[in-house]
């Protein structure tokens, strides 16, 4: 690749005239007084005076890269030092030099089309992915380009990408374990352009192993299956019961969406969904109606209940279906002792 080394007082020229402009603004600003500041890269053509979109703008030290965009400006941050400046965009000759930064302000730098072969042959891309620590390549990453290009990396780190027509991309690499990283990454024509990209120990605070002890009762009334198929439609628990601090199982099914308690007394409590009663089976056994020809919820203490599952219309589980309210649906109380929690 040819590469064109940027003279020492070229650059301080450029220098000269930012430390002007920033005398000339007056003041500085509070990012000035923490060390970094605003600087501003005007990259042209130097035969034809063309803004050259797509350069891309590199500082030693620094991770972030950064592209001039359609009128040839990119604007970045940057704090006070002494960097080497790397310049590359795809066509032309690479550009270097020492570059320091002083105030805030702009810059300009043209660069001049290198000398290749045929400029319609695609380029070629080869990525090579290390462990930023130790430096051995890391296998079964995956890189991606901007184009939706994939490929992963093997034994060796590597990954090629042939045939692309683009100056410019942008480079994504993946693997578990790690931070993922985007480079944009300059191309040239009929070129092969090799990068190597180091990827740093991403820390994932992992969620504590859940433990679960299953009552084998619950487990035998499928309780459990309709947990984790997700086709119970509502759930009161024990803990929801203890928080309400519920005189009335039925005041603690009060809470439960869409369902309605239906009060004929004082002494009575009926649970409802879409108008209709619904069956009440406790611990897999349907309760049978008493001489009011309906279920009293609140005959069951709410200390009694470990869980209870409601249903109604088509959801309700068919082994749980009432043959006395027309379909309805069917709350299924599981108490604490048939459980095995007392």
């Amino acid at each position: 690749m040819t590469q064109t080394r940027v003279p020492v007082p070229i650059l301080a020229g450029v220098f000269l005239a930012l430390c002007g402009i920033a005398m000339a603004s007056g003041g500085t600003t509070s990012a000035q007084e923490r060390g970094v500041v605003r600087i501003t890269a005007h990259i042209v053509d130097v035969d034809t005076g063309e803004e050259l979109e797509g350069a891309v703008i590199a500082l030693s030290g620094v991770a972030n890269r950064h592209v001039t965009g359609p009128d040839g400006r990119v604007s970045f941050d940057a704090a006070i030092g002494d960097y080497a400046l790397t310049i590359r965009k795809g066509g032309y000759a690479t550009v270097e030099g020492d570059f320091s930064v002083l105030r805030p302000g702009d810059f300009s730098l043209m660069l001049r089309k290198a000398e290749y072969g045929d400029l319609n042959t695609p380029a070629r891309l080869l990525v090579r992915v290390v462990d930023a620590v130790s430096g051995i390549p890391v296998e079964g990453a995956t890189v991606s380009l901007v184009d939706g290009r994939m490929a992963p990396t093997n034994l060796d780190g590597r990954a090629a990408f042939d045939g692309l027509a683009s100056e410019l991309t942008q480079v994504t690499v993946d693997r578990i374990g790690y931070a993922t990283r985007t480079e944009p990454v300059t191309l040239h024509p009929d070129r092969t352009t090799a990068v190597e990209v180091a990827l740093t120990i991403e820390a994932v605070a992992l969620r504590p192993i859940k433990v679960e002890v299953r009552s084998r009762f619950l487990e035998s009334h499928g309780y459990y299956r309709r947990l984790d198929q997700g086709v119970v439609m509502r759930l009161l628990t024990r803990e929801s019961i203890e928080q309400r601090g519920s005189a009335r199982i039925s005041d603690a099914f009060a809470y439960v969406p869409g369902l309605r308690i239906n009060r004929p007394n004082n002494q009575r409590a009926h649970l409802q969904a879409r108008d209709c009663r619904l069956a009440i089976f406790v611990d897999g056994v349907e309760w049978g109606v008493d001489i009011e020809g309906t279920v009293d919820i609140d005959q069951i203490p709410p200390e009694w209940v470990e869980v209870a599952e409601v249903y109604w219309g088509m959801r309700t589980p068919p082994e749980y279906r009432s043959r006395y309210n027309g379909g309805c649906g069917s709350a299924l109380i599981w108490t604490r002792r048939a459980v095995g929690r007392e």
